[in-house]
């Protein structure tokens, strides 16, 4: 466990940054625990004994829920080892934004991403207020939303040079903020005048009594966290130093990222071979081939079903599971027609002598998917977001076997990639299953004596079991029809191993041999038919990960030299400190 702990300080730095601003504002403590808000729990000083930087329970308690509790969530922390690691993560974010601000000046451009950042996390703030005061309530994704598809940017390709297989790191240090347009001229909140104008523009949303309440709101809680500190509590005054508060929070974020980008470029010992990659996988198969066969895990089935991605090796034995996966396109039912469905079948499922037939009910039901309207997204190119467009009086039935189907078969004469590639496609343009947005695996099912195991229902189980018995290939098709509404299974592939691990009980060793093929299956082989990320991706990934972390936690260490960093442990609540 402390090598856990250890190696997972270094990792998370850039976890600090990408938390922080998420809480911003947001009331944090107990009450019992107001009088500790403000005070300073860890001050770092400079070598000629300064104070240059300062973190207090304000800061500790964002962190903390921000993140901090999964310490112990995950890794098995005391509550007391959990704010330590928490703590320590917010003195090397200060250092790093120290060490940045010697390396770096801010340009003008990025003075005005942070002016717009600051603008956007005030705004932020205060709709999340807002959300509450209308009683917004927060449900799960749903189809009909706009959706966006994340992928994968591949990190590392591979080469020949010289007779030998080279893994090459893609050089992506263009700059922050290549991509970023800003939406207005030059500011600097440095400035009174733009400092000023994002109050304004504050104000100037107020557009209802439920946004003046939130606002409200939003002021009273940002006095509660000031109380005892003496400062001028006029609504302007308030809201000033809210503003600057988050812009210190953005403009951290923006150093710590320069730096980190910076000492990223400068790393030379990161680099990761094909023997890395193919002695990684193969200790993971070995480790569950042990873990599966020898040692017969129980918990193999579950594994497969639920972690598909995380799994390196499958059972191939007679007697064992087969699985294969298939990714759903669905046409869902509106809540009133899935209303509908039901009443309709508990009637007949009750009948209580009102005589209403077997064909009856299926009319009926058939009925209902008939009307079924598809939702239809179209990519905006500038966000990426797949948004709803207005498409029509569409048939689902139309779209099945007029587009969908006749655009896979084509796809499937070109390459497996393709076929994924497709099937992505119509998961953006039609798909209301949240389930299948941007998902790490397809849904798995397994076959046992003939019979499905799975946690599916039954139409979706008989559909995907007659794609399997009828050896399906990548991107064939079969047609489902549940209480949710119409399901396009496409069948994206049994469950196997890679390479044959026959006589992996021996000495399982992949060549990276010129010779041998084992390197190039790895990278070409996705892990998910639906993405282009294969194997070779998710274990150099890995590799590079391990060894900058090492460089980063050292350089962190390094850095820290420089400073006297005194913690002040009576400072801090302890209610944080004790385990429940």
């Amino acid at each position: 466990m402390n090598t856990m702990k250890k190696k997972l300080t270094g990792f998370l730095m850039c976890l600090v940054m990408l938390c922080m601003t998420l809480f911003a504002g947001c009331n944090l403590i107990e009450t019992d625990n107001g009088r500790y808000y403000n005070a300073v729990v860890s001050e770092i000083k400079n070598q000629e004994g300064k104070v240059v930087a300062q973190i207090t329970n304000k800061d500790l308690l964002m962190a903390y829920q921000s993140y901090g509790y999964n310490f112990i969530q995950y890794y098995d922390y005391t509550n007391a080892e959990a704010v330590d690691a928490t703590l320590r993560l917010l003195e090397d974010r200060k250092i790093s934004v120290m060490t940045a601000e010697k390396m770096f000046t801010l340009s003008n451009i990025e003075k005005t991403y942070l002016w717009e950042a600051t603008a956007s996390s005030l705004q932020s703030n205060l709709d999340s207020y807002y959300d509450e005061i209308a009683e917004k309530e927060e449900t799960e994704e749903s189809g009909n939303d706009n959706v966006k598809f994340e992928g994968y940017e591949k990190n590392a390709e591979l080469k020949i040079v010289d007779g030998k297989y080279v893994v090459s790191r893609i050089d992506k240090h263009d700059g922050l903020l290549e991509n970023y347009t800003p939406s207005v001229s030059d500011k600097d909140i440095e400035k009174e005048e733009d400092k000023l104008l994002i109050y304004q523009n504050l104000l100037d949303s107020l557009y209802n009594s439920d946004y003046q309440k939130a606002f409200n709101t939003y002021l009273k809680n940002l006095k509660l966290s000031e109380q005892g500190q003496k400062l001028s509590t006029d609504t302007k005054s308030v809201f000033l130093r809210e503003i600057e508060r988050l812009y210190k929070i953005n403009y951290e974020n923006l150093m710590v990222e320069k730096y980190s980008e910076y000492f990223k470029s400068q790393q030379t010992g990161t680099d990761v071979t094909a023997k890395n990659i193919l002695d990684l996988y193969s200790s993971k198969v070995r480790a569950q081939y042990t873990q599966y066969v020898f040692e017969n895990d129980s918990n193999y089935d579950t594994n497969v079903k639920d972690n598909l991605n995380d799994v390196y090796y499958i059972k191939m034995d007679s007697e064992s599971t087969k699985y294969f996966t298939v990714a759903n396109i669905l046409f869902q039912f509106t809540e009133a027609q899935q209303a509908q469905y039901k009443a309709y079948t508990t009637k007949y499922e009750s009948q209580n002598g009102s005589g209403y037939t077997y064909d009856q009910y299926q009319n009926d039901i058939n009925a209902l998917y008939s009307q079924i309207q598809p939702v239809v997204r179209q990519k905006n190119e500038v966000t990426g977001e797949y948004e709803e467009i207005e498409a029509g009086n569409l048939n689902v039935d139309d779209i099945i076997y007029n587009e969908i189907q006749i655009d896979l078969e084509a796809s499937q004469k070109l390459s497996s990639d393709d076929v994924g590639d497709t099937i992505n496609k119509y998961i953006y343009k039609y798909n209301q299953d949240p389930g299948m947005l941007n998902a790490k695996s397809n849904y798995v099912i397994g076959v046992k004596d003939g019979k499905a195991v799975s946690n599916f229902v039954e139409s979706f189980n008989e559909a995907g079991l007659k794609l399997y018995n009828n050896n399906a290939e990548i991107g064939d098709i079969e047609i489902a029809k549940s209480e949710y509404g119409i399901h396009v299974l496409v069948y994206t592939g049994k469950c196997q191993n890679i390479f044959d691990t026959a006589d992996i009980d021996g000495d399982f060793q992949l060549s990276d041999s010129i010779d041998s093929d084992a390197i190039l299956k790895l990278y070409n082989t996705r892990v998910n038919p639906l993405v282009d990320k294969t194997y070779f991706d998710v274990l150099y990934d890995e590799i590079y990960q391990d060894k900058f972390s090492y460089f980063e936690e050292e350089n962190l260490k390094f850095l820290r030299k420089d400073y006297q960093i005194t913690v002040y442990t009576d400072k801090i609540p302890t209610s944080l400190l004790e385990n429940n």
